[in-house]
């Protein structure tokens, strides 16, 4: 066995001794190739994934991390990997339900990795696709905030009043720029008269009159066109004045009308600028919305997105299916047997652990009860002797003041008599009738001779 090879059965997880044959490795060094090139081709994902994330640093920092980003996602998939492969080769169930459930987990964590890298991986590939669709995604997202702050500061409704003032203004300048008919015709005959007159007197006026007497002579058509002069102005201020008060009025509210419009348009100005910023800030070919919404929205760039991702499944699983496809190792088989021995070694040692207590527990219960059979045996004994002890008492007492011709002496029971008596009646039975033999000792107790 060469170096590499050691090398490639070691990132499967196995240990080689010298003990080690050949044909006990199996494909497992096919299979730590497949790890090695799962843990590049996600060093190379984490790698781009760094460098788009560290857009806004300078060239040496963004390069360093980059390099920091495929160091962490080799690591990741060349652990994992090196995990499920030992446990799948070394497990100890026969069925190989443990086997499916690392490939769930491993086909999810990829699914996990992949939606996570691929938002720069992709942008690679769909270049022109993606350059295209942001633009698109930020005019529509310009134009729906716009919208929306329109409808915030409610500029449309403060733009009409503004316009409704302005028009009212203008109708009460070109009103009172222009007159109605009537005053019209009764300033103009004020007017005509007004000429006629002068044109009378300057026509009449002469050497031989006095200027007096003509003043005199048309001092009628004098009154007239001074009356009709007051009409007309009693009848222009009448239509004059009230205008040029609503004028007054409606200039004052269409002047607040406008700043008011200036203010909201300010505000919308200003929000606009900071979505459009926002929008040339976030929104560029690394966006997950972009790339999600160019995939929903066109069948091209969805199709190599789909192709994309099943390629990266299939070689990212390349370790696992090439051990469904190779099976179990001896190597790992003899592990396997080596676990399942210590583990029915154990199994064994447990269960003769708890035979032994079970045993060490009756020990101790017999011998509880048998301290609790002779505690009993104590008691009922001392209880007996009570019984006797009182009896013999009321028994004395009688004889001591019994004065009858049978009278019999009370003789007290000592080792010698005791030892006579069991002599005599070798049953064991004494005068009182009792069975049992002390044990308390030799103390003075009477029996009735």
């Amino acid at each position: 066995m060469n170096f590499f090879t050691k090398a490639m059965v070691s990132v499967t997880g196995h240990h080689l001794d010298e003990s080690t044959h050949p044909e006990e490795i199996g494909g497992l060094s096919k299979i730590g190739l497949a790890i090695c090139f799962a843990s590049l081709l996600a060093a190379l994902q984490f790698g781009i994934a760094g460098w788009y994330l560290s857009e806004g640093l300078d060239s040496e920092a963004r390069t360093l991390f980059s390099l920091v980003m495929g160091m962490i996602g080799c690591f990741i998939v060349l652990i994992i990997d090196r995990n499920f492969i030992y446990a799948a080769d070394t497990r100890a169930d026969i069925s190989g339900n443990l086997a499916y459930f690392y490939l769930a987990i491993r086909v999810f964590l990829i699914l996990a990795i992949s939606s996570l890298s691929s938002q720069f991986i992709l942008p690679l590939l769909l270049k022109s696709e993606l350059a295209i669709h942001v633009q698109d995604l930020k005019d529509e997202r310009y134009d729906q905030a716009k919208n929306r702050y329109t409808n915030k500061y409610e500029v449309k409704e403060k733009l009409e009043t503004e316009q409704s003032l302005g028009a009212q203004v203008n109708k009460l300048k070109q009103e009172i720029n222009t007159l109605p008919q009537p005053i019209a015709r009764q300033r103009a005959q004020a007017d005509q008269c007004m000429r006629d007159y002068k044109k009378k007197i300057n026509s009449s006026l002469g050497p031989d009159l006095d200027e007096s007497d003509v003043l005199n002579l048309y001092a009628g058509e004098k009154l007239e066109c001074e009356r009709l002069e007051i009409l007309f102005r009693e009848n222009y201020r009448a239509y004059i004045t009230p205008r040029q008060a609503a004028l007054a009025s409606k200039e004052e509210d269409y002047k607040g009308a406008q700043e008011i419009v200036g203010q909201a348009q300010t505000a919308l100005k200003g929000d606009l600028k900071k979505t459009d910023e926002n929008n040339q800030l976030h929104l560029n070919i690394a966006s997950a919305d972009v790339l999600w919404s160019l995939i929903q929205a066109n069948p091209g760039a969805r199709a190599k997105y789909l192709m994309i991702t099943i390629v990266q499944l299939v070689l990212e699983l390349m370790p696992l299916l090439l051990k469904s496809l190779l099976g179990r190792s001896p190597l790992g088989i003899r592990v396997a047997m080596r676990y399942q021995n210590m583990h029915e070694q154990y199994q064994e040692a447990e269960h003769a652990f708890h035979l032994n207590a079970i045993e060490r527990n009756g020990v101790a219960n017999k011998a509880k009860n048998e301290q609790t059979k002779f505690d009993l045996v104590d008691q009922i004994e001392i209880q007996e002797m009570r019984n006797q002890l009182m009896s013999l008492k009321v028994d004395t007492r009688k004889k001591f003041f019994d004065f009858s011709p049978y009278y019999k002496t009370v003789t007290p029971i000592t080792p010698q008599s005791r030892a006579n008596a069991n002599n005599s009646n070798p049953s064991g039975a004494n005068q009182s009738g009792d069975t049992k033999p002390n044990r308390y000792g030799n103390g003075n107790v009477f029996a009735m001779s």
